[in-house]
């Protein structure tokens, strides 16, 4: 079910508020500190040796709050489209995204503070694991502030059983379909294209643009096949990777009708508790739940003719002989 307006609103400022606070405790620490900030004040450290990136200290503070409220609104966003259980998990995320966003901008702001030359300031390894581990606490926060709310549910919405196709004795069917993405195709596209563009007239590394585009065209389609072999998912164009799930591991099968943030949290492979799935589009899915109870979703048209079968190769396979 659609989340409703009175729902989204707690979730989206719950997803949001770690952000509000580390922009806020990055404010304090830049004020506290204004008059230790050298200006320029370093800005990006590569690991080892002096700074290689330098700023001045008002800038840095409008980008790092810029940052933090663009990255909590966008977490925001995601928390209010998304299903209870889903958005448990975005909430988590976005509380241990905050507390080491925040933590990284205080760190910055404190070697600065106690140099004359912003040359000199240094980021030791310790700052990360200080950085990281901020952010596994605010994390756990966020995962007991969200105990109450469920861990698994259902893919999609529609009967999670579905019908069986009336198939005669020795009788053998095959249902085949290719799915994909328009909206992808011509993202890919124009990322091929760009970055041709880009290699021909300025630098190589349009060619990294380009093989994203190339990918994303390879791997944005998939034929979907359901027979005695149970359910196969493979690239259109490659043989491999691909994901199946033989007749022994298949409970039932179902149309369903996906929102790939909602029940997923975005397109492409997916994973989350208790599910995964192959999700282009939103709309008609064939939904398989396996014997151990996880889920697996892919996106086609036609997915209630391949439920049907599906479920009708599993009876035939059970069935006594």
């Amino acid at each position: 079910m659609t989340p409703s307006r009175a729902t989204r609103t707690p979730r989206a400022l719950l997803a949001g508020l770690p952000f509000a606070a580390a922009a806020l405790v990055a404010t304090v620490v830049h004020t506290s500190l204004r008059d230790r900030l050298p200006d320029p004040m370093a800005t990006h450290f590569p690991g080892s040796g002096p700074p290689d990136g330098f700023s001045s200290a008002k800038s840095f503070l409008v980008v790092g709050l810029l940052m933090l409220i663009g990255t909590g609104m966008l977490f925001a966003v995601v928390a209010a489209r998304q299903r209870v259980g889903a958005a448990r998990w975005t909430v988590v995320l976005g509380w241990a995204t905050a507390g080491l966003l925040g933590s990284v901008s205080v760190s910055v702001l404190r070697v600065n503070a106690v140099v004359g030359d912003a040359h000199d300031a240094r980021m030791s390894w310790w700052h990360l694991v200080v950085a990281f581990g901020i952010g596994a606490v605010a994390g756990g926060a966020g995962w007991l502030i969200t105990r109450g709310w469920p861990r698994t549910w259902e893919v999609g919405e529609g009967t999670a059983g579905g019908a069986s196709l009336a198939l005669r004795e020795g009788e053998r069917a095959v249902w085949v379909r290719q799915a994909g993405s328009w909206p992808l195709a011509l993202i890919a596209a124009a990322l091929i294209v760009a970055g041709l563009v880009v290699t021909a007239l300025v630098s190589r590394w349009g060619l990294v643009v380009a093989g994203a585009g190339l990918g994303s065209l390879v791997f944005g389609r998939v034929q979907v096949t359901v027979g005695p072999r149970g359910l196969v998912v493979a690239q259109s164009l490659l043989s491999w990777p691909r994901v199946r799930i033989p007749l022994e591991q298949v409970e039932s099968a179902s149309r369903r009708t996906i929102s790939p943030l909602g029940d997923f949290g975005g397109w492409g492979y997916r994973i989350r508790p208790g599910a995964s799935g192959v999700v282009l589009r939103a709309g008609e899915a064939l939904v398989v739940r396996r014997s151990g109870g996880r889920e697996f979703a892919v996106t086609v048209d036609d997915a209630g003719t391949a439920a049907a079968l599906l479920n009708s190769l599993v009876a035939r396979k059970g069935s006594p002989c």
